[in-house]
């Protein structure tokens, strides 16, 4: 890989429980490590009212996956339904024509 193609990487510090590392992220996705490094602190912080801080941590990042997956699935229900509207179009262009 060229360094013309190489993006330009920040460091982003996080610490969970007692660790604390800083990971290097690409400087356009920044903005989301942070924003999501402070959405999982948030969900941490309210399973543990209930649960010990290790498994806060663990429901915490199942809560993330678990939204990942419905994201998805609600992108392929959009992707399915754009799909067919395209269809639709193609065909009444070809009646048209």
């Amino acid at each position: 890989m060229d360094k013309s193609s190489q993006e330009t990487t920040t460091s982003v510090f996080i610490k969970i429980l007692d660790k604390g590392f800083s990971i290097n992220v690409p400087v356009s996705q920044e903005k989301l490590y942070r924003e999501g490094y402070e959405a999982l602190l948030a969900r941490i912080g309210q399973h543990s009212k209930t649960h010990l801080p290790v498994e806060a941590v663990a429901l915490a990042s199942l809560d993330s996956i678990v939204a990942l997956q419905r994201a998805q699935n609600q992108l392929k229900v959009l992707i399915g339904a754009l799909e067919k509207q395209m269809d639709e179009l193609d065909a009444t262009l070809l009646e048209a024509l």
